[in-house]
């Protein structure tokens, strides 16, 4: 029978599961070495299978059927010893002596999957399902490859194919489920979740991908839900109580938020995600110094994380600490260069220094050439209009930013303010109290960047 290549999809990762091969058996098989090579039942060690197939191949004299399967054997127990290039070069040596044996193409496309050499995977699964068409094991394993490159809509296929077939298990369901998550499918996701719980209650990673699913519909209390029962099948995973974390954060709820952070840490002191994430808490809490403490233990883990450097950068605007941000934001583009959200966030530290109003200027024009629809972008441009003087390019940049997104504060409050400097009091008064009704301490945010 054929290995069971399955995945589990955490934070948009594929991580392979594989089980164990069963072995073909050779008629008549009446040796010892034969009892070890079949190894029925896996009563016998990996390294025994080999030796008991090492000697069928070189001491008996068989027919090419049974040295086929006696090579196809060893080359399961070398696959089970993650010695994929031997397992290969044994599977080819089966294929050899039997062109008809269909598990030994399912198999090496397998060890070819698990080398990363997909495209001969599927040339393998395709060889495999001419010789055997009504095998559904094939399908799916063939479907897992064209998860793990992104072909979602054939993965499918293959999954709806090797169901037809009559492979319906909890491994299978959860497979089809998280490629349909994939697709942003979080309709027929969850029934394929819900359907392998039914079939398997204990499947943690299976409440934990529906939490995932009800997370991206916003419908945060049966995510939550979701986790904590995961977390209760498996209270060792680091990644439901970070995933429940992000839920909390979801929630507003960010005491709970950090506890489930700091839980994650625990059990993964490495935990790179969790130190960032419990680092934007803190700074929805107001504790701004604990938050650069939790950023820079993530950079300390992962110096290559842009995202973080980004976020740091945020924490050191908020404290006013402007040259600090930006040396945070220009790293952030210089491990992504095509980051418009650090570019826009430059843009703002920029222009509260006096000297560098036109490299801010640059800063939102690019992340605006990469990113269009961004508000935040274009409000923060107008702001830099707004501290050259100019009310009028502000206002227009204002308007423009109000139509994406009407309740963007700091657009409302400084197109109130670009109103004020035209002597429009009643637009300003408008414009200011409606930004105020969103964000009552706004005008905060404008008086520690000297514009009042």
């Amino acid at each position: 029978m054929g290995i069971a290549a399955g995945g589990l999809l955490v934070t948009g990762v594929v991580v392979a599961v594989l089980a164990a091969a069963t072995a073909l058996s050779a008629t008549p098989h009446l040796t010892q070495d034969w009892a070890w090579c079949e190894n029925a039942g896996n009563l016998f060690s990996h390294d025994l299978a080999v030796s008991g197939c090492t000697a069928v191949i070189r001491f008996s004299r068989e027919p090419a059927h049974n040295l086929s399967i006696a090579f196809y054997n060893r080359a399961n127990a070398f696959y089970s010893k993650h010695d994929f290039d031997r397992a290969i070069a044994d599977y080819d040596a089966a294929i050899k002596n039997d062109p008809k044996n269909s598990w030994a193409y399912n198999n090496r496309g397998k060890a070819f999957a698990a080398k990363g050499n997909f495209e001969q995977a599927i040339e393998d699964y395709d060889a495999a399902i001419r010789l055997a068409p009504q095998r559904g094991i094939t399908f799916s394993h063939r479907a897992d490859v064209h998860r793990m490159v992104g072909n979602n809509e054939l993965a499918i296929a293959d999954y709806n194919e090797a169901i037809r077939l009559g492979l319906k298990d909890a491994l299978i369901l959860f497979n089809r489920g998280n490629t349909y998550g994939t697709m942003g499918d979080a309709k027929h996701a969850i029934a394929d979740f819900e359907e392998a719980i039914r079939l398997d209650p204990t499947y943690g990673h299976a409440y934990h991908s529906r939490a995932l699913a009800y997370y991206s519909q916003h419908d945060y209390a049966r995510a939550a839900a979701d986790l904590t029962r995961a977390i209760a099948l498996d209270p060792d995973n680091a990644v439901s109580f970070y995933t429940r974390g992000l839920v909390r954060f979801s929630q507003d709820d960010f005491d709970r938020a950090i506890a489930d952070y700091s839980e994650a840490i625990r059990l993964d002191p490495k935990y790179a995600f969790a130190f960032g994430n419990r680092a934007r808490t803190y700074r929805s809490l107001g504790n701004l110094d604990q938050a650069i403490s939790d950023f820079n233990q993530s950079l300390k883990i992962n110096p290559n994380n842009a995202n973080d450097f980004n976020g740091r950068g945020v924490i050191y605007l908020d404290k006013r600490a402007y040259e600090r941000a930006i040396e945070d934001f220009s790293e952030t583009i210089r491990i992504n260069p095509k980051f418009p959200l650090a570019l826009s966030n430059r843009c703002r530290a920029r222009t509260m220094i006096d000297d560098q109003m036109q490299q801010a200027l640059a800063d939102c024009d690019y992340a605006l050439l990469l990113s269009p629809d961004d508000a935040a972008a274009v409000s923060n441009r107008a702001f830099v209009y707004l501290r050259l003087g100019d009310p009028d390019k502000a206002l227009a940049e204002y308007a423009v930013a109000l139509e994406k997104d009407p309740k963007n504060a700091h657009a409302l409050y400084g197109r109130g303010l670009a109103k004020r400097n035209k002597g429009d009091n009643i637009g300003a008064d408008a414009d200011i109290a409606a930004a105020q009704a969103i964000r009552p301490n706004i005008d905060e945010a404008f008086i520690s960047h000297g514009v009042k």
